[in-house]
């Protein structure tokens, strides 16, 4: 599938979840499909004034020839270049962080700038493993992001690149809460590494090495990450060997069958499925390779995973008659970074399969992953542009458009004006390692760094001892017991809930949702107290929001939109 399919795809499924949202229903947005979208848009490149004639997927840029220019922040042809010299440090050490540049357009300035302005300007750098920086930029006015995950304050700033001057900048990042001395580190699951690409038998356009990615991965403030790579474990060597005090390499695989993709964390085994011939492909056969396989690895002492179950394609996508089997997982990812969290997406379909299993008694600990492919995170950049075009060619053409692809236009058009901006905040916000994380709970060890281990981390993730999130802090406690825990008889007597809310966030929150199974039982508009450099929206709610028996799980959601929130696991009742 192309990213401009899947793209599309995504962009259709969540009209269809704005609507079910609204209650309402529209048989052309239900009856749309990505491909005809694409045929659409090239109709429109083709004959339409202003457009560009490209006739077949030859003309089309080739995956080894993707535009650079937002990878090194350099366009083709640029001589007009500027040296920028950046160092993050934290305590007066130097700490590697996430720095992001965005080149201000005409009327733009530092007082008035808004990421969601129609196009995608960001360029993702990091810094070092020692916290310095040093790279070139085109001329031109820049805001500048600097950040590092959930516990960090995030620092803004304006720079002007002249050519052939060099720009110092100083940043210390002050870390307003250490929640690993409270057992907590956060790590991405799920990350794909040039062991994924052609070079080593892989089929993903890949080309970062370990060690880039777990730069990336301390940049973001993650304490452990999983390497994931399909189809070998060659990188498994060099990623161990990354581990630092303040960093643990997990080792991984993302196992590609004709149904799914399963994650065999912590196996050094290459555990294979044996995908059959077409004439040997039963339910029977497929079913038994699945129970082999997670054998395999929980025989090894590893952890298996369910991969993004509602995925887009089906040969990676978990298949729906098998659903009575999933008990044989471990853990489901419910939250990957390749799309949002919206209505309508992968990711809410995956939410609502948790559910199912839970209503059905099966608690399958969630999980995120970031799947991240690119960590320069420019996936968007020319594809948003040329959405964009399109749309000015629909402005332009409206009337020779509509006749001929009425459908085409409706549902373009509503993708334009509903979905591209949030869709645009969420590229510029949370792709890239460690954009979407999960906090483990793995007790604190007597010494700093101690109690990081691959079992622990694997303990906490099958035990739900976790909460996922691109953005704020959510630890819950309910009658005492944290996500991954279940009520005593003692604990529900009279029907009452204890409450504890601990949430903090570098960015504003509106919202808390105390969720079941079957759903939002309360929903609470949130107040913060703003002080050194985050929101503190912590409380404690007594009053009982669910009604004995028909709730068996309890979890909480915290957001303001789709690109800050976090979803603990349930607390089970």
């Amino acid at each position: 599938m192309s990213k401009e399919t899947k793209f599309l795809s995504i962009a259709i499924g969540l009209l269809q979840g704005q609507l079910r949202e609204k209650g309402q229903s529209d048989p052309i947005v239900d009856g749309m499909d990505a491909e005809r979208l694409v045929n659409f848009i090239r109709y429109a490149k083709v004959v339409c004034p202003g457009g560009k004639a490209r006739t077949n997927e030859v003309d089309y840029p080739a995956p080894n020839k993707r535009n650079r220019f937002h990878r090194n922040g350099i366009p083709e042809n640029c001589t007009e270049l500027g040296d920028v010299f950046i160092e993050t440090t934290c305590k007066g050490l130097g700490t590697p962080s996430q720095v992001k540049f965005f080149k201000l357009l005409e009327g733009e300035n530092f007082e008035n700038f808004d990421r969601v302005n129609g196009k995608i300007t960001m360029i993702r750098d990091i810094t070092g493993f020692d916290g310095t920086l040093h790279r070139y930029l085109p001329e031109g006015r820049y805001f500048i992001e600097v950040s590092k995950g959930s516990e960090y304050e995030i620092i803004t700033d304006s720079i002007e690149v002249k050519k052939d001057t060099l720009e110092k900048r100083y940043y210390e990042l002050n870390r307003f809460i250490d929640l690993e001395k409270m057992g907590w580190i956060a790590g991405d699951n799920h990350h794909h590494s040039i062991y994924s690409s052609p070079a080593f038998g892989g089929d993903d356009d890949v080309v970062e090495s370990p060690q880039d990615i777990a730069n990336s991965m301390m940049a973001m403030g993650l304490g452990y990450g999983a390497l994931s790579d399909h189809h070998n474990i060659l990188g498994h060597k060099a990623w161990q060997a990354l581990k630092r005090e303040d960093f643990l390499p997990v080792i991984s695989k993302e196992i590609s069958t004709s149904n799914g993709h399963v994650m065999a964390m912590g196996v050094d085994t290459d555990v294979i499925y044996n995908i059959p011939e077409q004439k040997d492909r039963t339910d029977e056969y497929l079913r038994s390779e699945f129970v082999r396989i997670t054998n395999i690895i929980k025989d090894k002492g590893g952890l298996a995973q369910i991969n993004h179950p509602r995925d887009l394609q089906r040969a990676i996508s978990w298949n729906p008659a098998f659903n009575d089997m999933l008990d044989i997982f471990e853990t489901m990812e419910i939250w990957n970074g390749s799309n949002p969290m919206l209505p309508g997406s992968t990711n809410d379909l995956a939410r609502n399969l948790w559910h199912e299993c839970m209503k059905k008694g099966l608690f399958l600990p969630a999980t995120t992953g970031s799947d991240t492919h690119n960590i320069c995170a420019d996936d968007y950049h020319v594809l948003y542009d040329e959405i964009l075009d399109t749309r000015d060619l629909i402005q332009l053409n409206t009337q020779e458009l509509s006749s001929k692809y009425p459908e085409e236009v409706k549902v373009y058009t509503l993708i334009c004006e509903s979905l591209l901006p949030i869709l645009e905040k969420w590229a510029e916000t949370n792709l890239t390692s460690g954009g979407v994380r999960t906090y483990v709970n793995i007790g604190i060890g007597s010494e700093h760094g101690k109690a990081r281990t691959p079992q622990k981390v694997m303990d906490a993730l099958r035990c739900g001892h976790s909460f996922l999130t691109n953005g704020p802090i959510l630890l819950t406690t309910v009658n005492g017991k944290r996500p991954g825990e279940k009520l005593g008889d003692e604990d529900k007597e009279d029907n009452k809930l204890d409450i504890k809310i601990k949430l903090y966030s570098n960015r504003p929150l509106s919202k808390l949702q105390i969720c079941t199974e079957n759903g939002v039982v309360k929903e609470i508009i949130l107040k913060a107290t703003e002080e050194n450099g985050h929101y503190d929206y912590s409380c404690r709610l007594t009053e009982n929001p669910l009604e004995y028996p028909h709730d068996h799980y309890i979890y909480f959601v915290a957001m303001d939109d789709c690109t800050n929130m976090a979803i603990t696991n349930p607390v089970c009742m």
